[in-house]
């Protein structure tokens, strides 16, 4: 029977800090390889020589790309629910919540290109993963109709109209550079389209936005330096 830990025994706590720090390693390394060969590759090599682990090591986190994918998707989207709520928690119109939000999603896709390059690739299965960055919108959308906001379109039709469109300018903005306003053209669209006038779509859009900034250690900061790191530089 083996010993109980002494009182003072740091070993264990050591041990789960280590493990703990070499899954979020797995973890940024995947996002990095996902963006640059998509998700429909079989990245776990490339996974493993990133992170610079053996495949026994690996194995103990993680069994297959799915599972990958779904740590990464967990990951980010509640970084980036945690960064649009601190923006649109205290907004108590749900027309100008639903705006900023996805205002503050697509900007976030736009100012941070590996975020981008990764939603391009894994944005359908992520949204079939009940991604949270979503959590908050039909509620929203809801609220909205009632109020008469929005036009009385089944939610989920509304919301595979929003997913369709912001999914496209993902892609757009992963491929290449866009203008700034991009994004809150694209939102007023989608507003428009939910039968939001075009002066107010244009209002709801025109509001300022901070300036989203990722935590240092947060994922999406952790795996931008990694890839920005591995960039070619001009000679």
């Amino acid at each position: 029977m083996p010993a109980a830990p002494k009182p003072n025994d740091h070993r264990p706590r050591v041990a789960a800090e280590r493990r703990e720090r070499m899954r979020s390693r797995l973890i940024e390394s995947a996002m990095v390889v996902f963006a640059d060969k998509g998700v429909g590759a079989s990245v776990i090599p490339e996974v493993k020589a990133e992170a610079g682990v053996s495949q026994g090591s690996f194995y103990n986190y993680f069994r297959t790309n799915e599972d990958l994918l779904a740590a990464v998707g967990d990951e980010l989207s509640g970084e980036m629910v945690q960064l649009i709520e601190s923006v649109v928690g205290d907004i108590s119109d749900p027309a100008l919540r639903v705006a900023t939000g996805m205002r503050c999603y697509l900007h976030l896709a736009r100012s941070h290109r590996l975020l981008a390059r990764f939603l391009a690739g894994a944005g359908l299965r992520l949204l079939a993963q009940q991604n949270a960055a979503f959590r908050y919108l039909p509620a929203d959308l809801e609220e909205g109709q009632k109020r008469g906001d929005f036009a009385d379109v089944p939610l989920n039709i509304v919301l595979d109209m929003i997913a369709g469109a912001g999914l496209v300018a993902i892609d757009h903005m992963a491929r290449g550079r866009t203008p700034k306003d991009y994004p809150d053209k694209i939102v007023a669209a989608i507003l428009r389209s939910l039968g939001v006038t075009v002066d107010d779509a244009t209002r709801l859009t025109g509001v300022p936005l901070p300036r989203l900034s990722p935590a240092s250690d947060s994922l999406l900061a952790r795996a931008q330096a990694r890839a920005a790191a591995q960039a070619p530089t001009d000679a």
